[in-house]
């Protein structure tokens, strides 16, 4: 049984997640701007931080994992797509203007992973190159956190530098047949939603339902 809370960041209104067991044992996702924020909801529930789970290296999304995982001395998983992004962290903390450490990535995923589990919590990850290079999600339990891969009427920008059009739309037609359409989406900006929601009214998606 597993719940968790949304916590909205400081930096882009990016959506953190923290998800957590009956144990109390906790996976931060995509902790962005906003440690203290993570922290007090820790510490109020009395849980115990295990890792930090990125979607993708963009700086919205990970501007607290290098403070995560200093303070409560976790590993950090993501795709190892993005690595070239997070040896440029410097320079993209400078240009979003944020003091933010690098964080040290001590478990890089293979794109090619189908599944992780971190104690407790059994994850089927899903690669979804378009927004950056190594974009993944992250189901567990019917709830799939996925980023900037899908918001609720709208998909992720690729406009972006190490963005490509292309990559999403595949990603795009394949994510939406590989879940149950029920799942819900927790999405790194803006409300939940689910797949079947999104293939009803989404403009970028309607074009995939079956």
């Amino acid at each position: 049984m597993f719940n968790y809370k949304c916590i909205i960041s400081n930096l882009l209104e990016e959506n953190i997640y923290i998800l957590f067991d009956e144990n109390k044992d906790a996976i931060i996702i995509d902790p962005g701007l906003g440690f203290q924020l993570i922290d007090d909801f820790i510490k109020n529930n009395h849980l115990n931080p295990i890792a930090v789970l990125a979607t993708h290296a963009h700086i919205d999304h990970i501007a607290s994992a290098e403070k995560c995982q200093s303070s409560y001395s976790i590993p950090i998983y993501m795709c190892k797509e993005d690595s070239l992004l997070i040896e440029n962290y410097e320079k993209l903390a400078g240009f979003w203007k944020v003091e933010a450490k690098k964080p040290k990535i001590t478990n890089w995923i293979d794109k090619n992973e189908t599944e992780i589990q971190i104690n407790n919590f059994k994850f089927r990850c899903f690669f979804n190159p378009g927004h950056s290079p190594g974009c993944m999600s992250f189901e567990i339990d019917g709830i799939i956190f996925c980023g900037d891969l899908i918001f609720k009427g709208s998909i992720g920008r690729t406009d972006l530098p190490a963005s490509n059009p292309l990559d999403m739309e595949k990603s795009l037609e394949s994510f939406v047949n590989s879940f149950d359409k029920n799942s819900i989406l927790c999405t790194g900006h803006g409300e939940q939603t689910s797949i079947a929601q999104e293939l009803k009214t989404n403009p970028y998606l309607m074009k995939y339902a079956k």
